[in-house]
Parts: structure tokens; C-alpha cells; sequence
């Protein structure tokens, strides 16, 4: 092998270490998405609570089931990502 295949060979490498750092990035980026979106469903949840008492019911009265659903779809999002950062630094 050749000192220009080396360098290709080196260059190659760095390019797909970049790529699967940007990669990761954008994963940790989406990770964040999902739990800043996990807090405010749970803060909604909060105020559904006080409000449901406030008019005289019980907490179990608040209609929270739909929030609820969007902090387990959110949670199941990290998961999936998690996963996909974790085949990436498999790769590497």
C-alpha cells in the first residue's frame, strides 16, 4: 500500500468519525426535544390537576390520559434514540 492509499485510508476514517459524531449530535439534539417535551405534558398534567380540585373534583377526575400518552410516546422516542447512538458507537 501506497502513502496516497494511506491517506485516503486516513481521510476516509476521519470523515466517517465527523459523520457519526454530527450524527450523534443530532440524536443528543432530538434526545433533548423529547424531554423538554416530556416536562411540559408533565406541567400541563400539574395545572389539569390543580384545576380539576380548584372546580371542586378529585385529581382522578382530571383529564390527563391524552398527556400522558404523549410523555409515553416521548419516552419510547428517547429509547429509539438511545439505541440508534449506541449503533453508532458500535460502529466507530
Amino acid at each position: 500500500m501506497g502513502l496516497m492509499d494511506k491517506v485516503k485510508d486516513k481521510a476516509k476514517e476521519v470523515d466517517t468519525k465527523l459523520g457519526n459524531s454530527i450524527d450523534k449530535s443530532k440524536l443528543d439534539s432530538q434526545i433533548r426535544d423529547e424531554e423538554r417535551a416530556i416536562e411540559k405534558a408533565m406541567a400541563e398534567i400539574g395545572q389539569k390537576v390543580v384545576d380539576a380540585i380548584e372546580a371542586g373534583k378529585t385529581a382522578a377526575e382530571a383529564d390527563v390520559q391524552a398527556l400522558y400518552d404523549k410523555i409515553k410516546a416521548a419516552k419510547d422516542k428517547i429509547e429509539e434514540l438511545k439505541k440508534l447512538k449506541e449503533e453508532i458507537d458500535s460502529k466507530v
